[in-house]
């Protein structure tokens, strides 16, 4: 593509049902190592998507996907985190939201975070390193802004009395990933509520960190939840 025009092959015969058509930018200056990339009957290799690096400043469709989810195989576009139907369940009802999974409450927040305009890369559980996902707000004026998000969804007490308050540990274990990632921030994110102690933390660092409870939430998912005509 170049301005508002799209460039295909001349013989338009080759572009069969067996092959697929993926838009992309890149450097003038990167065209010289990568041939294939205007040259429809180059041949590319096995992976062309292995260049799709920030280093090189080459991007196809698949990263501009406002989420990914990290799976086993590598990083992967996807639709959606949660299904609408789990949203419109906790707008009805808020008791909903905490019979949701720890896995659950997590996805809940990635869609959350899309919704609102960020692009979001849910990580695997199993090897979150203290952050859930990365939230990237991106408003093509200044410099990309990436948040390290945490979520945390109690178990409730066996007395059946509230969910724990999160302690100050919580609050500080985010704040020191995104310092240690280099990120602009942090957020965390609750189902229950903060303690005191956490609070005050994070009012120290107001620019560093933010905090989001149980009332959060659901006034996000009244606000940037689908429509039910939609």
């Amino acid at each position: 593509m170049h301005d508002s025009m799209l460039f295909l092959p001349r013989d338009e015969s080759i572009l069969g049902k067996a092959h697929r058509l993926r838009w992309g930018v890149c450097p003038e200056e990167e065209l010289r190592n990568y041939p294939w990339l205007t040259v429809f009957d180059e041949e590319a290799p096995q992976n062309p998507l292995e260049i799709d690096e920030l280093s090189t400043g080459i991007g196809f469709a698949v990263r501009y996907s406002k989420r990914h989810r990290e799976t086993a195989v590598g990083r992967v576009p996807v639709n959606s985190f949660i299904a609408d139907g789990v949203l419109d369940a906790i707008n009805d009802d808020p008791q909903v939201l905490l019979a949701l999974s720890k896995v659950g409450f997590e996805e809940l927040i990635a869609e959350l975070f899309a919704r609102m305009g960020f692009a979001v890369d849910l990580l695997r559980s199993t090897k979150d390193d203290g952050m859930d996902f990365m939230a990237v707000w991106d408003d093509e004026r200044s410099d990309p802004i990436v948040l390290a998000v945490q979520t945390k969804h109690p178990d409730r007490r066996s007395s059946g009395r509230k969910r724990t308050t999160l302690s100050v540990a919580t609050v500080r274990e985010i704040y020191g990933v995104a310092k240690a990632w280099n990120l602009a921030g942090a957020v965390a994110i609750t189902s229950s509520a903060y303690s005191p102690e956490a609070k005050r933390f994070a009012e120290m660092k107001p620019a560093e960190i933010s905090l989001a409870s149980r009332q959060d939430v659901l006034e996000w998912i009244r606000r940037y939840r689908w429509n039910r005509d939609e």
